[in-house]
C-alpha cells in the first residue's frame, strides 16, 4: 500500500487571462484551488520552501484552465440567488396548477 506524501510549492499559474498563486505538489503535478482548501496557501505551502501538509478537504487540479473555471464557479455561486420554489401542503390547493399559482403570486422582496 502507498500514501501520497505531497510536497507542495508556491506557483503561479495562468489560463485564460487570468493569474493565479496556488500550491502545487511536486510529488503528483495536482494543483489546490486557494478558495476551498481547508488550509491556507501561506500554510500548505510558505513562500521560499516546501510544505509537506496533507490536504483533507480541498479541490485539486490537473491544469491551470480546470483550477481558472473552478474558481469562476466560486465569483458564480456568489452572483445568483436562490429563489424557493413553494410546496404543496396539507390543506392548501394541492397539485401542480396549486404550485403553479402560488408561485406566479409570488413577488421577491424589493432591494
Amino acid at each position: 500500500m502507498s500514501s501520497w506524501e505531497p510536497r507542495w510549492v508556491r506557483r503561479r499559474v495562468s489560463a485564460h487571462g487570468i493569474t493565479v498563486t496556488t500550491c502545487y505538489d511536486l510529488t503528483t503535478s495536482l494543483l489546490v484551488c486557494p478558495l476551498c482548501s481547508d488550509v491556507s496557501i501561506d500554510e500548505l505551502c510558505p513562500e521560499g520552501q516546501e510544505g509537506v501538509i496533507p490536504v483533507a478537504r480541498a479541490s485539486l487540479f490537473l491544469t491551470a484552465e480546470d483550477l481558472v473555471n473552478h474558481m469562476r464557479t466560486h465569483w458564480h455561486s456568489k452572483r445568483y440567488k436562490r429563489v424557493k420554489i413553494p410546496t404543496a401542503r396539507e390543506g392548501d390547493e394541492g397539485g401542480e396548477e396549486g404550485i403553479l399559482r402560488r408561485f406566479s403570486n409570488f413577488k421577491p422582496a424589493s432591494k
